[in-house]
């Protein structure tokens, strides 16, 4: 006997009998939303952990070049390696300052860059004659364009008048908004000029590398001889606290659904018990008909998974329509408070897998104890014949 008759009738007895079992109807559509909803969840928060990941890396580059101390020494050689591997790059001059506007203080962190190295794009056509300011940064400090601003550095004192911290009058000339708030609240740029004036030391102390770049120019400049020492941090390790937060919140995610999933595999292993009991007479009649006892048990545990199966993938498949949709009308369904407003999808092969076998693996272990429990109660067709 054929195996596809077997099925195709038990498909419509869930479908279209009067008698089908609503128990089993709904958990099938439970485990369809599961996978809906993780593939779904896993593709917009992706999206958004991405967009987040880039824009960082847009301002902070993908790799720091970094001096224990201000340096001196020539860093030519640095500069040629990256220049060859075609890697935009800047050297700038970092420090922690206090910035004053009449009663107005905030502190922030000042990035004296070289001009004359590759400008990232975030700072392309801004004006170096005074500072760029985050914007946040200039609405702590209550600063229009061409206001005075002291620049103050805590750290360095001239011994004149009692050891006074050390500062600059600059200009604001320009903002700067990156949607990042770590950024626009606390970081401003100049030319190198006035930060090496600043602390009356001329140098650098770390050079920023945007874009990703191998790991052989990367070995070649940890064993370039001047300046040491140095160190080589990724956009990782910059921001460690970070990563460990994206990756908590992914884990986390999975976990609500895989708990909800649990769930929904309850009601499977109780309406799979209802379903086995209400087609014992169906089966002794395929029984009747010649097909074996083992293979009868054996192709309702098949059928079952095939159910869970085709549920999942047309859980999995709608979501993916959905989020097509959802990138594509992104801009009239998010306000314009929200940086994302195109709502940036982010969909891997591993997020199909885990939307596919997540709520498959959950519905295979919960159906098989249905099984067992069906095979163990239905051990001899004989018995039952005679029981009728």
């Amino acid at each position: 006997m054929r195996v596809w008759p077997f099925f195709r009738y038990f498909f419509s007895y869930v479908i279209k009998a009067k008698t089908r079992q609503r128990l089993l109807f709904l958990a099938m559509t439970g485990l369809f939303l599961s996978s809906f909803s993780l593939l779904v969840i896993q593709g917009i928060m992706g999206g958004l952990q991405l967009g987040l990941v880039a824009r960082s890396k847009n301002i902070h580059g993908s790799y720091l070049i970094l001096f224990e101390d201000i340096t001196n020494s020539p860093v030519e050689e640095i500069k040629d390696i990256l220049t060859k591997a075609k890697a935009p790059f800047y050297s700038e001059l970092e420090v922690e300052v206090m910035l004053k506007n009449k009663n107005h203080v905030a502190p922030a962190k000042l990035h004296g860059i070289e001009l004359h190295d590759n400008i990232p794009d975030f700072l392309y056509g801004k004006d170096f004659k005074g500072l760029v300011t985050g914007s946040e940064l200039s609405s702590k400090l209550n600063a229009q364009f061409f206001d005075d601003i002291q620049v103050i550095a805590p750290g360095v004192t001239d011994a004149l008048m009692g050891e006074i911290p050390r500062f600059v009058s600059e200009v604001v000339s320009d903002y700067l908004y990156t949607e990042l708030t770590e950024v626009d609240d606390f970081e401003a740029w100049a030319r190198i000029g006035m930060v090496q004036n600043l602390l009356r030391r001329p140098g650098i102390n770390q050079i920023r590398i945007f874009g990703e770049v191998s790991s052989e120019v990367l070995q070649k400049i940890s064993s370039v001889k001047t300046p040491v020492p140095k160190r080589i941090l990724s956009w990782e390790e910059m921001n460690e606290a970070l990563v460990w937060s994206l990756n908590l919140e992914t884990k986390v995610m999975l976990f609500l659904f895989i708990s909800m999933s649990f769930l929904v595999a309850i009601a499977i292993t109780s309406g799979l018990l209802i379903f086995y009991t209400k087609i014992r007479k169906d089966l002794l009649s395929f029984w009747i008909l010649g097909m074996s006892q083992k293979k009868l048990v054996r192709l309702c545990f098949k059928f079952t998974l095939l159910l869970s199966g085709m549920t999942v993938l047309l859980g999995s498949l709608f979501g993916f329509v959905t989020l097509k949709i959802l990138q594509h009308l992104g801009p009239q369904l998010m306000p314009d408070i929200f940086v994302e407003r195109e709502l940036p999808i982010s969909l891997e092969f591993h997020h199909v897998l885990i939307a596919l076998l997540i709520p498959f693996g959950i519905s295979f272990i919960f159906s098989y104890f249905s099984f067992l429990n069906f095979k163990k109660e239905n051990q001899s067709f004989v018995s039952v014949v005679r029981g009728l």
